[in-house]
Formats: structure tokens, sequence, C-alpha cells
């Protein structure tokens, strides 16, 4: 059994982090009034989402404005051109003119670096900047 998860029928939970951030951290929750465990609760869930974001953030990284992408709706292929880089999502011009905010797991980028944008997406741009 994985030393990170806890057995059924215990309510110790036992974490050993990873060996770089030193000994292990034993939490008792039984012990923990409500007000312990709300704040438990919150500082891991924080954490679960700066974690997220960070993950996030280095997937948005490989993409740049212009580089042509595929994802997939309602079982079809989709093209498009991103055109804006936003917190979560990117901004993808589809070939038939259509708009879509889209996480970049679900990207797929085209071979090449960014090509030369249509000038219906370059008008779309240049009224963001």
């Amino acid at each position: 059994m994985s030393k990170h998860v806890r057995p059924l029928g215990r309510r110790f939970c036992k974490i050993e982090p990873k060996a770089d951030r030193g000994g292990t951290v034993n939490i008792d929750i039984d012990k923990l009034s409500l007000d312990e465990l709300i704040d438990l609760n919150r500082r891991v869930v924080h954490r679960i989402q700066y974690l997220s974001s960070l993950k996030t953030r280095a997937q948005l990284d490989r993409y740049e404005i212009g580089d042509h992408v595929t994802f997939q709706s309602e079982g079809r292929a989709v093209a498009g051109v991103a055109i804006r880089v936003n917190r979560k999502t990117l901004n993808i011009h589809t070939d038939d003119h259509s708009h879509w905010n889209i996480h970049p797991r679900f990207l797929t980028k085209v071979s090449g670096g960014p090509g030369a944008l249509p000038q219906d997406v370059r008008h779309i741009i240049e009224g963001q900047r």
C-alpha cells in the first residue's frame, strides 16, 4: 500500500512529503477543531488551485499568437489560428470564421511555427491591442 494513501478504517492521516522537503508530517485530524479543519481545507484547496494554475500556464506557454492548431468538437477536427492567449484559455479563430475559447490541453499544434496571419484575423488581433 502506498504511504500517501490513508487506509480505510483509520482516521490518522500520515503524509510523507518528497525527500527534498524533509521529514514526515503527521496530522491527527480527530484532534483538530472545526475552525482548524476549515483552515486546513482552505489551505489544501488553495494549494491545489495554485499547482493547477502552474500546469495551465506551462501548457499555455507552448503556444504563441499565430500558431495553427486543431481540436475536436463533436467528433470532428476543427482547425484554426491562435489569436490571443488568455489566463486559462486560448482564443482560436477557426477556418469557418468562428471563435472558440479552448483550454490548451484540448489543442494540438499543427507543425511549424507561427505563420502569416490571414487578413480577417489580423484586424481582430489589432483591435485587441
